[in-house]
């Protein structure tokens, strides 16, 4: 590892939140937040290309494409809130939550195009939001926490969440948050990042001495960076994703920003291959592991073997298929719409697929068109369609049992707002699939509200039950 500093960057107030932003077709730039009320936008050898007015009361600072438009919105912790403004300085999120915001990234966890958001909490719980502000998991962590970072730990194409707490702890948490990984590093923490070297993963860490310190994935003390002051804020970045090279700025108490090259050419080492590996399966025995306990109901932590409310050991369910998922949705959607925009087709998996469900959305299509499974292309941030799907008629029952359908799901909604598909097949003579197909476009459509499983749709609370059996009828007429 080679380590050299680029700049040394005098600055006129302590700036408290760093930021590192590498745009996909644009260099790297570095956002800094001060106590003189400023946001400063420098490039990663230290030159100042902005500056704005900004209130010192914003904590934390990250940058990302939360629409996945192609457009960076600022993110920001205020209080007991979180804030993200357009390019503009235009509002588009401003969430309430119970406790102050310390720490906060964005970046696309699934592969939407569109920037994930996650924020640290000072009564010690980490929050994930999706990117139309629905929160993937909720999660209280036993220490105080310093920071947290959203990066590919696993190299498998899914983002993880990294919380580092004051006390030197780093916990790896899926994007469904479940524990997946836990490292001491040093007994004290106060600013904390991630160098990621192509599969090599490396943390690095500051406390109230004027060092940092770099850890590999089995938390082994691998180097340090001695520094003028002690470090106020720090931030990582890479110049892009297979590079050898990444950025490092940290902030001092002796008002000055400090920019580093890290060089890193060596692979992983086995031992550190083994531990990724370790995570990974991990991972997947979470993933099947049932989130209520089968005998008494109670919730379980994912990670836990047995349920603490009655000792039964927790059953394994069979892994979810998430992939088949994905094209049934693609399959019934472009029936109707030839396109459909990745951050939509994003929220639709989001209310069809049972948590917890993890997935590179890009990925897995671009895998299915490879291999011939559905037809059609990604032009940027949209699927389209080349070859349009045959319709249904064939298979549907005659239109009289069709104008049935209403009286049907009238009778079957009497008691509950939820509604079983087998028994709607029973009932009504209608294929399995061309039931789903028919919620899938209701709900890629907007027209009603509710979450499909493989075996059931509940509605929504706000969903009218009349509403949702006439427009239900209406596209069942229109496949046939």
């Amino acid at each position: 590892m080679r380590l050299r500093e680029v700049a040394k960057v005098p600055i006129a107030a302590d700036a408290y939140s760093l930021y590192i932003r590498q745009g996909s077709q644009a260099s790297a730039q570095v956002y800094a937040l001060d106590y003189g009320d400023k946001l400063r936008v420098y490039d990663v050898s230290g030159s100042l290309k902005s500056s704005r007015n900004w209130s010192s009361k914003v904590r934390c600072i990250a940058v990302g494409d939360i629409d996945g438009e192609g457009k960076d919105a600022l993110v920001g912790g205020i209080g007991k809130r979180v804030l993200v403004v357009d390019h503009k300085g235009r509002p588009m999120w401003k969430i309430e939550l119970e406790s102050t915001v310390l720490a906060c990234d964005a970046r696309d966890v699934d592969g939407d195009d569109a920037a994930e958001v996650v924020v640290a909490l000072q009564n010690k719980r980490v929050i994930l939001w999706n990117d139309d502000k629905v929160a993937l998991f909720s999660r209280r962590i036993d220490k105080t926490i310093a920071d947290v970072w959203l990066e590919d730990i696993t190299n498998d194409n899914e983002m993880e969440v990294v919380v580092a707490d004051r006390t030197g702890n780093l916990i790896v948490l899926s994007s469904a948050g479940y524990e997946l990984k836990r490292l001491e590093l040093g007994k004290s923490l106060t600013v904390f990042g991630v160098l990621s070297f192509g599969k090599r993963k490396m943390f690095v860490t500051g406390d109230r001495s004027k060092t940092l310190t770099i850890w590999d994935i089995k938390g082994k003390q691998i180097s340090t960076i001695e520094l003028t002051g002690r470090p106020k804020a720090l931030a990582t970045g890479m110049a892009d994703d297979v590079s050898d090279t990444a950025y490092l700025v940290v902030s001092t108490d002796d008002r000055r920003l400090s920019f580093w090259e890290v060089i890193e050419t060596a692979r992983e080492t086995r031992s550190e291959r083994i531990t990724l590996q370790q995570m990974e399966s991990t991972k997947r025995t979470l993933y099947r592991r049932a989130i209520k306990c089968g005998n008494c109901g109670a919730p379980a932590l994912p990670e836990a073997k047995k349920c603490d409310s009655c000792g039964a050991v927790l059953e394994k369910l069979d892994e979810y298929k998430t992939k088949e998922f994905i094209k049934e949705s693609i399959d019934s959607i472009t029936t109707k719409h030839s396109k459909i925009k990745l951050k939509d087709l994003d929220r639709i998996l989001r209310r069809t697929l049972p948590r917890p469900a993890t997935y590179n959305l890009r990925r897995a299509i671009q895998a299915m068109i490879e291999a011939k499974e559905i037809e059609g292309h990604l032009d940027d941030n949209t699927f389209v369609r080349t070859v349009k799907r045959k319709r249904v008629r064939d298979v549907m029952p005659p239109k009289e049992k069709i104008a049935e359908v209403p009286d049907v799901l009238k009778a079957l909604l009497r008691k509950e707002k939820h509604l079983e598909i087998d028994a709607m097949v029973r009932e009504t003579g209608i294929p399995r699939d061309i039931l789903r197909q028919t919620l899938l476009i209701l709900l890629a459509d907007g027209v009603i509200e509710g979450n499909l499983t493989d075996d059931h749709f509940v509605l929504s609370k706000n969903q009218d039950t009349k509403q949702f059996v006439k427009k239900f009828h209406v596209e069942l007429r229109n496949l046939s």
